[in-house]
């Protein structure tokens, strides 16, 4: 095998670090923990390992396609690390993937496939920005819902629904919130609608916030 010049090498890790820093940015402006800095380190040090293991060594012992495999099973672990689960959630899936991803691009910049390895961070590109928006639409069997709630006011209650609505899947659709005043007291209704979410998850949610001491009725009113 031909080893490249010393400028071309490091021309193959600035892809790789571009690619991965292209990728992190993505993930660092949805505030996952796995951003800008953690996609550019794994896939310039896949690409670096990958250089090491093809160029540095000389004989038999010469196996880049040995090198990349390990690279493969060394990212399960920081994968593994950006997955959490509360209770019967799963959040990090998408973020494991994307550092996978950024982990071979390094290794396809390393090898010298500059067009494979562009192409392949625009299609994944894609995939990260444009899937997750459509997901509500192709999963029929998680049909639109819709929802209202009555509740006391400025104790933060839609923020609470919001954030247990996203952590189940859902992609809110609409809000519309009315106001009114019952013996001297605040009270707000608020309609909610949201595509993405399974029945039973839905149901989990109204029933924790049916909880809360400041809610005063929870209803659905179809889908």
């Amino acid at each position: 095998m031909d080893t490249p010049s010393s400028l071309e090498l490091i021309g193959r890790l600035a892809l790789a670090l571009a690619l991965g820093a292209v990728l992190g940015l993505e993930r660092e402006a949805r505030y996952k923990a796995a951003g800008l800095r953690t996609h550019t380190l794994v896939s310039l040090g896949a690409a670096l390992f990958t250089i090491a293991g093809a160029y540095a060594v000389v004989g038999d012992q010469n196996d880049p396609s040995r090198v990349a495999a390990q690279v493969v099973t060394g990212i399960g672990f920081i994968g593994a690390g950006a997955v959490m689960r509360s209770g019967v959630n799963v959040t990090g899936i998408t973020t494991a993937a994307t550092l996978w991803m950024a982990a071979a691009f390094g290794v396809a910049a390393a090898m010298g496939l500059y067009t494979v390895s562009i192409v392949a961070g625009v299609m994944t590109l894609l995939v990260v920005i444009t899937f997750g928006p459509l997901k509500p639409y192709v999963m029929f069997r998680r049909s639109k819902r819709r929802f209202m709630v009555r509740y006391h006011a400025g104790r933060g209650t839609l923020e609470s629904l919001f954030s247990s609505l996203e952590e189940s899947g859902g992609r809110i659709m609409g809000v519309w919130t009315t106001k009114e005043e019952v013996e001297g007291q605040r009270l707000r209704q608020t309609t909610v609608e949201i595509r993405g979410i399974a029945e039973v998850d839905l149901a989990k949610v109204l029933s924790r916030l049916a909880d809360r001491d400041e809610v005063e009725e929870v209803d659905q009113v179809g889908g």
